[in-house]
């Protein structure tokens, strides 16, 4: 554990609050200072632990974002990309977390909130090497090129560890492509949205008189049913063979993705976005290349679970706290 500066205190005080305002903002029933989980284990994701960490991080930043070679060029920078030239209203769209400069050269800063804890790490090897290849990563550096043109020369993994006990658990994972990995993630990119949208018009084309008793797109990915805990969307393929022939589903409710408005296109200076673009973001192609019927009911139905919401919480509101950490640290240089 680092040392701790008179000054953290303030700071601490206005990220937490940051934090717990973004946890109510986007929870109706998540209590933030739980201890025990219903299983009748330690709550990891709970405010007492962002606060500890908090309180690390900045003594552990604070030389790098205080540093005479530094300098914070923006926070939650949305961007939008053309990624065909033959569709001008298709765009690759997203959110830098940060953009700064550092000894001459632009970094993409990204956070990330990880449990994946190892003894002496303090993280897994697993979730280290996870950022490359990354298709999250590989799309900011697509669009990060474009938009810094040289200047640009890496994404920074900012991972913070949610643990019980260990709340110093920080570590920069720079990663780095050559132009010719992002000229196949390019051609990735476009290949999913093909499918995508393959998978749409044979929805939209169907007008038989009789419902099927299966749903003729979107396949199900059984390989992924149970990884990460569990798909949220299990129970409906367990019990519904064709859900495109039902309207509700009990234990979810609507809710919609739309990266337009998500973004805040609509106030954002100089990008001359319209709603009725094609806006395809990570979380949309990444969700149907893990499985594509849980596409087609997160984004082609627009539902989600009722149920365990804490580590997406969690994460979003370590963000919102993040936010006021670099802005005042990069502020005081």
């Amino acid at each position: 554990m680092v040392a701790i500066k008179a000054d953290t205190q303030t700071l601490v005080k206005k990220a937490s609050k940051a934090w717990l305002d973004r946890w109510n903002e986007n929870s109706e029933n998540e209590d933030p200072q739980l201890l025990m989980n219903d299983r009748g284990k330690p709550e990891l994701r709970n405010f007492n632990t962002a606060v500890d960490m908090l309180y690390n991080y900045i003594e552990e930043r604070r030389a790098l974002l205080t540093s005479k070679d530094f300098k914070l060029l923006e926070v939650e920078k949305p961007f939008a990309v053309p990624i065909d030239d033959s569709r001008p209203d298709l765009f690759y769209v997203g959110r830098l977390d940060k953009a700064f400069e550092y000894q001459g050269r632009i970094y993409i800063g990204e956070h990330k909130t990880t449990t994946s804890y190892k003894k002496d790490g303090p993280f897994r090897s697993d979730f280290v090497d996870s950022f490359s290849p990354n298709s999250q990563v590989d799309g900011y550096l697509y669009a990060s090129h474009l938009i810094y043109g040289n200047r640009l020369k890496a994404v920074w993994i900012d991972a913070a560890l949610v643990h019980q006990s260990v709340h110093d658990g920080f570590r920069f994972i720079p990663v780095e492509r050559q132009l010719a990995h992002l000229s196949s993630w390019l051609w990735e990119t476009r290949y999913w949205i093909e499918q995508v949208e393959a998978n749409e018009r044979a929805i939209a084309g169907r007008n038989d008189p009789e419902p099927l008793d299966y749903l003729a797109a979107f396949p199900k990915n059984t390989t992924s049913c149970t990884n990460y805990g569990g798909c949220p969307y299990l129970d409906i393929c367990k019990m519904v063979s064709n859900p495109h022939e039902q309207e509700e589903f009990p234990g979810y409710v609507v809710k919609r993705w739309e990266p337009f408005d998500e973004l805040k296109f609509a106030k954002s200076k100089g990008l001359k976005i319209k709603k009725n673009f094609a806006l395809y973001d990570n979380t949309r192609l990444q969700g149907f290349r893990t499985c594509a019927r849980a596409y087609y009911f997160r984004h082609y139905r627009n539902i989600i679970s009722q149920g365990d919401r804490r580590a997406l919480l969690f994460g979003s509101s370590w963000h919102e706290a993040m936010d006021v950490v670099w802005r005042e640290l990069a502020k005081a240089a």
